[in-house]
C-alpha cells in the first residue's frame, strides 16, 4: 500500500511505496547519482588513502549526510580507502573501522570506562 509523503529532501508530495523511501523519485535519483560519484572518484583517486574532508568539500556534503550514507551502506567498497580523524585521539582511520566519530580503540575505551 502507498502512502503519500513529503520528501525529505525538497518537500514534494510523492507516493511512498512499500520500500519506505523518505525522498521523492527525482530526489532518490540525484542522490544514487550523487553516491556513483563519490564512489567513482574515491576508486579512481591516485592515493591509497583519501580524507573524508576531501570528499565532503568537493560534493557538498555536510558530515551527517555521509553518515547516513555509510549507515545504509552506500560506501562498502570504498570504506577501507576513506580515512578521518578520531575526535579522542586525532589518529587516521578508515572509515570502516570506526565507530561514530571514533577509532575502535577509543571507542572500547570509553565503553569500558561506563
Amino acid at each position: 500500500m502507498a502512502n503519500v509523503a513529503n520528501c525529505k529532501k525538497c518537500g514534494t508530495l510523492f507516493l511512498q511505496t512499500s520500500n519506505k523511501r523518505d525522498v521523492c523519485d527525482k530526489c532518490f535519483e540525484e542522490q544514487n547519482k550523487l553516491l556513483s560519484e563519490i564512489n567513482t572518484f574515491v576508486i579512481m583517486y591516485p592515493e591509497e588513502h583519501i580524507p573524508l574532508e576531501e570528499i565532503l568539500k568537493k560534493f557538498g556534503l555536510k558530515i551527517d549526510e555521509f553518515e547516513a550514507f555509510f549507515a545504509a551502506g552506500k560506501f562498502v567498497k570504498i570504506a577501507q580507502k576513506v580515512t578521518m580523524k578520531c575526535a579522542k585521539c586525532g589518529n587516521i582511520v578508515p572509515i570502516a573501522g570506526k565507530t561514530n566519530m571514533l577509532c575502535s580503540a577509543c571507542a572500547k575505551k570509553i565503553q569500558n570506562e561506563i
